[in-house]
């Protein structure tokens, strides 16, 4: 298929790129809570203090724990992800990436995540 420059502007015409590609957003792991972090990020530390603290307090809403994952441990989910860690995930559903509050996680919890508008 040839397509002229005038083309390439329309995306009915474009052909798809690898940048446009959708980005799968489903968590590599199961679990109820699934954070995707590194080793020496901060913000990673914050949310598993966070996560930690209400699983202390309300075990209930976090039985099991948290799922955490190195996104450098698979070149995927590096690729993926990036720096836009700590990626969390409620049930499947990602909620935030990089801050994520109490408020954010308590409802998430306990009224049904809620997907971030803007992603990664």
């Amino acid at each position: 298929m040839i397509v002229s420059p005038r083309d390439r502007r329309d995306p009915a015409v474009r052909p798809p790129s690898a940048d446009s590609a959708p980005q799968p957003l489903e968590p590599p792991a199961e679990g109820h809570v699934v954070v995707l972090g590194r080793s020496g990020c901060h913000l990673c530390d914050d949310v598993q203090s966070l996560i930690s603290g209400i699983a202390r307090t309300h075990p209930e809403l976090i039985p099991d724990g948290a799922v955490q994952i190195d996104v450098d441990s698979d070149p995927r989910l590096r690729a993926r992800w990036g720096d836009h860690v700590p990626v969390t995930f409620v049930d499947g559903v990602l909620i935030a990436y990089w801050h994520l509050d109490r408020d954010t996680l308590m409802a998430a919890l306990t009224d049904g995540p809620t997907p971030v508008r803007v992603i990664p």
